[in-house]
C-alpha cells in the first residue's frame, strides 16, 4: 500500500496554552478508496527529510487551513507549518516525489516557487464554476466547492507553474509544474460526499496511485 504524507493545520487553544495539529477525518476514507494510506505529518519537530525517509512516504499532500504567512493581512498563521511545508516542497522537487497542494497548500507551493497570493472575496463557503485549459482532468465549466479568502492571481503565478483552471474572476483554481510532479487545486475533494469520480481520478493520477 502506498503511503501519502498529509500536512496538518495548527489550531491554537488559548485557555490551555496548546498548539494542536489537526487533520480532517474525511481524508482517510478518500485515500482508502484509492488504495493508499494517509499519514498525518507533525508540525515543528522533524525535518522533511526525516519524515519522508522515516515514514517511507510515496508522495505528499499539503492540506488546507491557516493563512500562509506571505498572504496580505495574514491571520491564524503557523510558522512551524510554513517551515515544514517549504521544506517538503524542496525535498519533493529534489527527489522527484509527487506533490499535491490543496487550497492553502496550493498557495504555499506558489509562494515557495516565487509567486504571490492576494486576498479575494466571494469564495468562502460557496460553490462556483471554473474553466479549464483542457478537459483531460475535469469537464469545462465544472463546479467546485470553495473555502478560501486568499487566492493565486493569474499575474502572480510562479514562473515554473502553468494554469490548468481558473475562476470567473480570473483567480487560478488549479496548476501544474512545467517539469516536476507537482500540482495544486483550490477546492477540497475531501469535503465532497460521496467523493467525486473526477477528484479521485485526478488525485490518483498526480500522486501516482
Amino acid at each position: 500500500m502506498r503511503r501519502i504524507g498529509l500536512t496538518q493545520r495548527v489550531d491554537v487553544i488559548g485557555d490551555r496554552g496548546e498548539r494542536r495539529d489537526g487533520l480532517d477525518q474525511r481524508w482517510q476514507p478518500l485515500f482508502a478508496e484509492l488504495g493508499a494510506l494517509a499519514v498525518p505529518l507533525p508540525n515543528g519537530a522533524a525535518s522533511a527529510q526525516v519524515l519522508l525517509e522515516g515514514l517511507a512516504l510515496d508522495g505528499i499532500v499539503l492540506t488546507g487551513g491557516n493563512d500562509v504567512a506571505a498572504a496580505p493581512e495574514a491571520a491564524n498563521v503557523a510558522p512551524e507549518r510554513d517551515r515544514l511545508e517549504r521544506d517538503l516542497i524542496t525535498q519533493c522537487l529534489a527527489r522527484g516525489l509527487p506533490l499535491l497542494g490543496i487550497c492553502r497548500g496550493m498557495q504555499m507551493i506558489n509562494v515557495a516557487l516565487g509567486g504571490r497570493v492576494e486576498r479575494t472575496t466571494g469564495h468562502a463557503g460557496v460553490d462556483h464554476r471554473i474553466s479549464v485549459t483542457d478537459t483531460s482532468h475535469w469537464p469545462d465549466q465544472w463546479r467546485v466547492n470553495s473555502y478560501h479568502d486568499v487566492c493565486v492571481p493569474l499575474a502572480g503565478l510562479a514562473p515554473s507553474l502553468r494554469c490548468l483552471a481558473w475562476a470567473e474572476n480570473g483567480d487560478v483554481e488549479a496548476f501544474a509544474h512545467t517539469e516536476a510532479m507537482c500540482h495544486g487545486i483550490m477546492w477540497h475533494p475531501e469535503r465532497e460526499a460521496p467523493a467525486r469520480a473526477e477528484d479521485l481520478a485526478f488525485t490518483a493520477q498526480v500522486l501516482g496511485l
